[in-house]
């Protein structure tokens, strides 16, 4: 495990050949190059390369997957899962992007904001949502 900074402040960086066991925990970004098994709760960026692997449940901010998470994943502003990283999970997250070539099996729960008003609260069922479906 390195410790280091980078232009957005300190990191902590889990190198290709490190697994850690157990619960990490900070303030800073995590970099995971290696494995992780546990939890993951960190209160800034969690980037895991494409050499990193996951197997925990993560809480961050902001969570860019580049390699793969077994574990459900929330994320208070956005999750990124780029070309080649996957997710075996639950997301529940604001904001996501999948790109091409990226993969998630599990359920995403979205806040969604509702036309009528500015509340976070997702449209029941049966609730006229001002949606038409084609015919």
């Amino acid at each position: 495990m390195r410790i280091g900074q980078d232009k957005d402040g300190p990191q902590t960086i889990i190198g290709k050949t490190v697994t850690v066991k157990g619960e990490i925990l900070g303030t800073e970004q995590l970099v995971v190059e290696g494995t992780v098994e546990g939890r993951i709760m960190i209160e800034t960026t969690v980037l895991i390369r494409e050499s990193g692997l996951v197997k925990a449940d993560v809480d961050a901010n902001v969570i860019n997957v580049a390699g793969g998470v077994v574990g459900n994943i929330s994320v208070k502003d956005k999750i990124e899962i780029v070309s080649g990283g996957y997710v075996l999970g639950d997301i529940r997250t604001p904001r996501l992007i999948i790109n091409d070539g990226a993969s998630v099996k599990g359920t995403i729960d979205m806040e969604v904001k509702s036309p009528r008003n500015d509340s976070t609260t997702p449209f029941k069922s049966g609730e006229d949502s001002d949606f038409t479906s084609p015919s």
